[in-house]
């Protein structure tokens, strides 16, 4: 039934077969536990959320850290307002009493002592909480998912961590790559619609921003040394809405409105915004004071 406590919000979602495919073969399958990874900004945690939100099933949302205790997820006594400890849940013990969704992300960043210590939950198995000695018996609908990026990524940083093989090996693995342009134009393209752009500015916005935005993802692929980090579709959608909202300054002050809203729609050090600059450019046929573009020969 609509407003439980806890699922996510149905937003804009193109779910592409091998995606959808997978996830329903986890669902259905009697599977608890589903380990998801891929190169930033390929929609890992999205996929996550927009699937429970279509489902209308609770997901509790843990971001990992190395900071990261067991006693964050599982729960643990905090004082009353009688002066006496509490036992309170934490969002595994949540989800495994009330068989809903747990969903860890950036998995690799937890300690591997910690994630290995989740082994028998991540298994369904029932475990005792020692501080009360209660026995909690996963309902039969809990599910784990976890997100993560490859320690070889091009975008590894410190703090990723080569989990336990015993951990690893409960996980039903899934590999996501990017969607493909087509889908992620379409959901450009409807974000602009109910936005009241004009269709065909809207149409020409959500594929040069799908299309700048993959030549950004190739360059992080290839280790181009200017591209620190890939775009992601939530910072292409808000690409093209900026882009459309900043139509006046172009007519009016004559600078390009996509160069300038992709400095606002993305965070970026100098050296990656000068080349995502040159990219549109190139895509666009203007630079960023609508100076007709030089040609190489």
């Amino acid at each position: 039934m609509p407003g439980l406590r806890g699922v996510p919000k149905v937003k804009p979602y193109e779910f592409e077969l091998d995606r959808f495919r997978d996830l329903m073969t986890f669902w259905i399958g009697g599977f608890t536990f589903l380990l998801i990874e891929g190169d930033p900004a390929a929609g890992k945690t999205s996929l996550v959320e927009q699937w429970h939100a279509r489902l209308n099933v609770p997901l509790e949302k843990v971001p990992c850290s190395p900071s990261t205790e067991n006693y964050k997820l599982i729960g643990q006594l905090l004082p009353g307002l009688d002066g006496r400890l509490h036992w309170v849940d934490g969002p595994v013990t949540r989800a495994c009493r009330q068989g809903t969704s747990v969903l860890l992300d950036e998995y690799n960043t937890l300690d591997p002592g910690e994630a290995t210590a989740l082994n028998l939950l991540l298994e369904g198995y029932a475990w005792t909480i020692p501080e009360t000695g209660e026995t909690i018996e996963p309902a039969p609908t809990t599910r784990f998912f976890a997100t993560q990026n490859p320690t070889d990524s091009a975008a590894t940083v410190a703090g990723r961590n080569v989990q336990d093989v015993a951990n690893e090996d409960r996980a039903f693995y899934m590999e996501v790559d990017y969607i493909r342009p087509e889908l992620e134009e379409a959901m450009v393209l409807r974000e602009l619609l109910a936005g009241g752009v004009e269709a065909a500015h809207a149409k020409m916005l959500a594929k040069l921003t799908v299309g700048v935005a993959n030549t950004v993802r190739l360059a992080f692929r290839q280790g181009v040394d200017a591209i620190e980090k890939p775009f992601s579709t939530r910072a292409v959608s808000r690409w093209a809405k900026l882009s459309a909202m900043y139509q006046t300054l172009q007519r009016t002050k004559k600078v390009s409105a996509v160069h300038y809203a992709v400095e606002r729609a993305l965070k970026m050090p100098v050296t990656m915004r000068h080349a995502v600059k040159e990219y549109i450019t190139a895509a666009v046929g203007f630079d960023e004071n609508l100076n007709t573009a030089q040609v190489s020969a």
